[in-house]
C-alpha cells in the first residue's frame, strides 16, 4: 500500500510534466508564437524544478517528507487549473514555473521515502516498480494529450491532469505522514550545508549527478519538437506525436517489469553500458524518420535503455548518504532536470543550424557516449574500494 501511494504520487508528477510535450505545436497555434517559443513550455517546468532542489531536500529530510509531498502536490493541483485558464502564454509560462518549483518537492522526496522504507537487496526492485508507474503516467499522459488535443483540447488535459495531482496530494496527506519525532528537527542554512557536504564526501556523487544531467539533455532535449518533426515532414500531428513519446514510457514499463529476471545477467554497471548503448542506437536510428509508428518503436527502445541506465544510478544515489538521503535525492533531481530544462535550448539551437538528422545523431553518441562512461568510472571506483 506504502509502495503505491508513492508511486501514485509519482505518477502525478509525471503527469504534470510531460502533458506538455505532444501539445507543442498547439499551444503555439492557440498563443500564436513560434513552435521554439512554445517549446519552453517544457524548460519553463524543469527548469525552476531543478532549482528547487538544494531547498527542498533538506526540508523534508528535516520536517517530513510525506508532509512535504503533499503540500507541494496540492500547490502543483493549482496551477494545473489555472494554467488551463491562461489567457496568453506568458501567464502559461509563469504558472509552469510555479508548478515546476512546487514539483520539485515530488520525485526525489518520493524515492528518499522509498529508499527509507526497503532495505538495499530490495531498494532496486521498489524503485524500478515506482519508475514503472510514473512511466505509466508517461504513456497515459502522451497518448491522452496528444488525442485530446484534437477533441477537448489542452485545456481539457490540463483540467483532468489537476484531478490526477489532486487525488495524489490526498493520498500523501493520509498515509504518509513521518511520526512527529522525525519532523521535529531544526531547520537552518547549516544543517542543510551539513547535509549536502555528506552527499558530497561521497565520490560517486559526482559521477550520480553528473550522468543523469547529460543523459537528459540527450533524451529530453528531443522530446519537445516530436510534434514538429512530425508536422514538418508530413508524419503526422499531436495525436501522433503523442504515441511516439509515449513509447518511451512503454519501453520503460517493459523493462522495469522485467528488472528482477534481467538482474540475474546483468551488474549494476553493466546494466549502465547496455541501457546507453540501446538508447544510443535508438536515437541515432531515430534520423531516418520513416514513419511515425516506425518512431514509436525507436522511442520504445529508448525508453528501455533508458530505465536500464537511469534506475541503476539511482540506486546508487540511494546509498550516497542514508541519513541525508531526501538531499541527495534533491541533488540528483537537479542535475536531471536541469539537463531536461537546458536539452530542449542546445536542441532548438542545433536543429536551426546544423538540421534534425545531424541533432538526432549528435542526441544518440552523447547518449552511448554517457552509459558507458558511467559504466567505466563506476566500475573503476568499485575496483580501488576493493
Amino acid at each position: 500500500m506504502l509502495l503505491f501511494l508513492i508511486s501514485l504520487c509519482g505518477l502525478a508528477s509525471s503527469v504534470a510534466y510531460r502533458s506538455v510535450d505532444p501539445l507543442v505545436t498547439s499551444l503555439a497555434r492557440d498563443f500564436s508564437v513560434p513552435v521554439a517559443t512554445a517549446a519552453l513550455v517544457s524548460s519553463a517546468y524543469a527548469l525552476p524544478f531543478a532549482l528547487s532542489q538544494p531547498v527542498l531536500g533538506p526540508i523534508g529530510d528535516v520536517f517530513g517528507k510525506g508532509r512535504l509531498l503533499a503540500i507541494c502536490l496540492f500547490v502543483l493541483t493549482g496551477t494545473l487549473i489555472i494554467g488551463a485558464f491562461a489567457p496568453n502564454f506568458e501567464s502559461m509560462l509563469s504558472m509552469r514555473f510555479i508548478g515546476g518549483l512546487a514539483a520539485g518537492g515530488t520525485m526525489p522526496v518520493a524515492m528518499a521515502l522509498i529508499g527509507d522504507t526497503f532495505p538495499p537487496e530490495k531498494r532496486q526492485v521498489a524503485m524500478a516498480r515506482f519508475l514503472a508507474v510514473t512511466l505509466i503516467g508517461q504513456i497515459f499522459t502522451s497518448t491522452l494529450s496528444g488525442l485530446l488535443a484534437v477533441t477537448v483540447g489542452w485545456r481539457g488535459f490540463f483540467l483532468l491532469a489537476a484531478c490526477i495531482t489532486f487525488t495524489a496530494a490526498l493520498g500523501a496527506l493520509w498515509k504518509l505522514q513521518e511520526p512527529q519525532k522525525v519532523v521535529s528537527q531544526a531547520f537552518g542554512v547549516g544543517s542543510a550545508f551539513r547535509r549536502y557536504g555528506a552527499v558530497f564526501a561521497n565520490p560517486k556523487s559526482w559521477l550520480c549527478f553528473g550522468t543523469v544531467f547529460f543523459e537528459a539533455i540527450a533524451i529530453f532535449g528531443v522530446t519537445p519538437y516530436v510534434s514538429d518533426i512530425l508536422e514538418t515532414n508530413h508524419l503526422g500531428g499531436p495525436r501522433e506525436a503523442g504515441f511516439v513519446i509515449a513509447g518511451i514510457g512503454v519501453g520503460g514499463l517493459i523493462c522495469s517489469l522485467i528488472l528482477g529476471w534481467l538482474m540475474r545477467f546483468f551488474t549494476r554497471v553493466g546494466f549502465m553500458a547496455a541501457g546507453g548503448t540501446i538508447g544510443a542506437f535508438a536515437l541515432a536510428a531515430t534520423a531516418w524518420l520513416p514513419d511515425w509508428i516506425a518512431l514509436a518503436g525507436f522511442f520504445t527502445l529508448l525508453g528501455f535503455g533508458f530505465v536500464m541506465l537511469h534506475n541503476s544510478v539511482q540506486t546508487e544515489v540511494s546509498s550516497l548518504a542514508p541519513a541525508a538521503r531526501a538531499s541527495a535525492f534533491s541533488m540528483h533531481a537537479f542535475s536531471f532536470f536541469m539537463g531536461q530544462a537546458l536539452g530542449p535550448v542546445i536542441f532548438g539551437y542545433g536543429l536551426q543550424h546544423l538540421g534534425l538528422s545531424p541533432m538526432l545523431i549528435a542526441n544518440g553518441v552523447l547518449l552511448g557516449a554517457v552509459g558507458l562512461g558511467a559504466a567505466w568510472l563506476f566500475s573503476r571506483h568499485d575496483s580501488e574500494l576493493n
